[in-house]
């Protein structure tokens, strides 16, 4: 029996191992992805910001980001993959399906591998593993500036669905969504931050006669509901020449 339990045994602590390899890879995918998805913003930077090898002259060129992928992921597991468990060691991590930057501004970093147990029974000799890492480049909105583009002249301002004017900041103090729970027979004495009075939602607010009801500091309704499509507040970037018939908010322009 002592040899049958040492067999089972090894081979449930290579299993184990198999878990703990394949936790690594995912780690060092999403290291290695992060960084490509923040480097992207900047089509410019040179081979010094990537710490690789002079061959590399520009991150936006698909080869660029990919041996980046490739050598950030290496790096990160030297020393961390056996090849008692992992076929070929880190040598046989294959990045052959990997994607990145080629449609859509996608990082799509696919690595496979075979896994084998330590001791090799019948129909389990080794098996294909894949692990990945998924995401998209940040070369779009920028939260503080709008939308990035070297050639952008004209404003972004910002609005919201329901919203009659435009903000030039997405920081303004109108566009903060604080909600406040109030009892019902209060409701008489609050105002809000223009001093006018808070009269039924639309949506939820009409069949309400006690209880609490939800308010916010620059509305003008009160709801039942804090799930309300009447306090949903969805922002929309959009160029100032498209923004119709809404006037400049006092609070910002």
């Amino acid at each position: 029996m002592l040899p049958v339990f040492i067999f089972f045994f090894v081979n449930i602590m290579s299993a184990i191992d198999v878990l703990r390899v394949q936790s690594e890879l995912e780690a060092a995918l999403h290291q290695v992805g992060s960084d490509c998805m923040q480097m992207a913003y900047d089509s410019k930077a040179s081979s010094n910001a990537l710490n690789l090898e002079s061959e590399i002259v520009d991150i936006a060129e698909v080869s660029g980001f990919s041996v980046y992928a490739v050598a950030g992921v290496n790096k990160k597991l030297d020393g961390k993959i056996s090849g008692n468990i992992v076929k070929d060691g880190i040598k046989g991590l294959k990045f052959t399906s990997s994607r990145i930057m080629t449609e859509g501004d996608i990082i799509d970093i696919v690595v496979d591998y075979k896994v084998r147990p330590v001791f090799a029974i019948a129909g389990f000799h080794q098996f294909p593993v894949q692990s990945r890492f998924y995401g998209h480049a940040f070369t779009g909105y920028d939260p503080e500036y709008g939308i990035a583009s070297e050639n952008e002249a004209e404003q972004i301002v910002y609005v919201t669905e329901h919203g009659t004017v435009y903000h030039s900041t997405v920081n303004c103090k109108y566009l903060s969504h604080t909600i406040s729970s109030v009892a019902f027979s209060a409701l008489g004495n609050k105002r809000n931050s223009s001093g006018g009075k808070y009269y039924s939602c639309e949506y939820c607010g009409k069949k309400v006669t006690g209880g609490d009801v939800f308010i916010t500091p620059y509305g003008d309704r009160f709801h039942s509901r804090v799930d309300c499509p009447g306090l949903k507040r969805t922002i929309y970037t959009i160029p100032i020449s498209e923004v119709g018939g809404r006037g400049p908010c006092s609070g910002c322009n």
